[in-house]
């Protein structure tokens, strides 16, 4: 190293060898020093300046119930705001339509088969690598706020951020803080981060927020769910907990913009996979494995678009190693880097997209269906 520099300052030692030797010697000193300085401040972010990461979840929120997507009914105007900013992908899909599997799938970027974790309530494989790992050998801090819902912890070591409820049955949620995220989002800010934040709505028992907003008898049902009185009252509920959510979205991008941090993060949120309502969760119905995604990242994404491109949540882990410079190993993964569709060098990604049905050890036996 010491001869690499001394041979990029030869211009320096030959101008210094007409001076005393003393005076020589001090000017050497000052040069090397002041480079170091120059090359230690160039190189202070141990990401290599790469951009942060911010995942935010939804839970089981089927995807065109949401105004996005054509739904005519949740107000969602933090997830609007949102899209206009960024791009929003039409045809993003998950795997399997249940939260364990399709969290460990965008987690690991392998398939539930692959990875191990086939079912709800099962565990990966105890080789496999996920987020954490992949991110933190290239210099991230990676944490998770909120619902983990995968396992085991040595799969899957996120740092733990407080502030979200990590219960998604609980009646009534847990009040949100902001502190935790804000916190971490802000801990130091020569590395760059990889912060989920699972949140907990709307997953049943849809208890949060103001179902007077939704009169039973004003809702448009989807064609795919019945028209009863008890459906309607329901379906009322739920819709409160998708707003509930929508106001907790943004809390979370505010507290992004408060760290001073959000022109150079890239934001993605995902509803995961359908609700549970007939013909959605538990199934491969385009309502099941059907997901919202939308990607917003200042001066590289342009504003107000969206694409047709074919994505599934296996592709993310190795489109956020892409975004960082740093080769993807893509014998590791089943799923592929969009990058390009990121930025707009592409209009098309995948040919298909892939999805299974596995029922164990909960959920109706709905049958396994083509769907396009």
């Amino acid at each position: 190293m010491l001869l690499d520099y001394f041979a990029s300052q030869s211009n320096v030692l030959l101008m210094s060898l007409s001076l005393s030797p003393i005076i020589a010697v001090v000017a050497l000193v000052l040069f090397f020093f002041s480079d170091l300085s120059i090359a230690f401040e160039s190189s202070s972010k141990d990401s290599s300046e790469a951009s942060n990461v911010l995942i935010i979840m939804a839970d089981d929120c089927t995807f065109n119930d949401l105004s996005l997507y054509g739904g005519k009914n949740a107000k969602t105007p933090n997830i609007n705001k949102l899209a206009s900013e960024g791009l929003v992908f039409d045809k993003a899909y998950l795997a399997e339509a249940m939260c364990q599997p399709c969290r460990s799938e965008l987690f690991t970027g392998k398939y539930p088969m692959s990875n191990g974790c086939a079912w709800n309530h099962s565990s990966s494989r105890p080789k496999i690598k996920s987020v954490p790992q992949y991110l933190r050998e290239i210099g991230y801090r990676v944490g998770l706020s909120g619902k983990v819902h995968v396992k085991p912890a040595s799969v899957y070591p996120f740092t733990k951020v407080e502030g979200f409820d990590v219960n998604c049955v609980r009646n009534p949620t847990r009040d949100h803080s902001l502190e935790g995220i804000s916190g971490f989002m802000s801990a130091n800010k020569n590395q760059s981060f990889c912060l989920v934040v699972a949140l907990v709505e709307p997953h049943v028992p849809w208890v949060m927020g103001d179902p007077s907003k939704y009169p039973p008898e004003k809702i448009v049902l989807p064609p795919n769910i019945a028209d009863t009185k008890r459906t309607r009252e329901a379906f009322s509920r739920y819709l409160a907990e998708i707003t509930y959510m929508d106001k907790q979205v943004g809390d979370i991008l505010n507290a992004l913009e408060e760290s001073g941090e959000a022109s150079d993060t890239l934001v993605l949120f995902t509803s995961e996979q359908g609700s549970q309502f007939p013909g959605c969760k538990w199934t491969n119905w385009d309502t099941g494995l059907h997901t919202a995604l939308v990607a917003r990242w200042p001066g590289v994404i342009d504003p107000g678009k969206r694409t047709s491109a074919l994505v599934q949540y296996a592709d993310i882990l190795p489109t956020l190693i892409d975004l960082t410079g740093s080769a993807v190993p893509k014998k590791s993964f089943d799923g592929k880097s969009f990058l390009p569709v990121l930025k707009g060098n592409k209009r098309t990604h995948r040919r298909y997209v892939y999805g299974m049905h596995n029922n164990l050890p909960e959920g109706p036996s709905y049958p396994v269906t083509d769907r396009e």
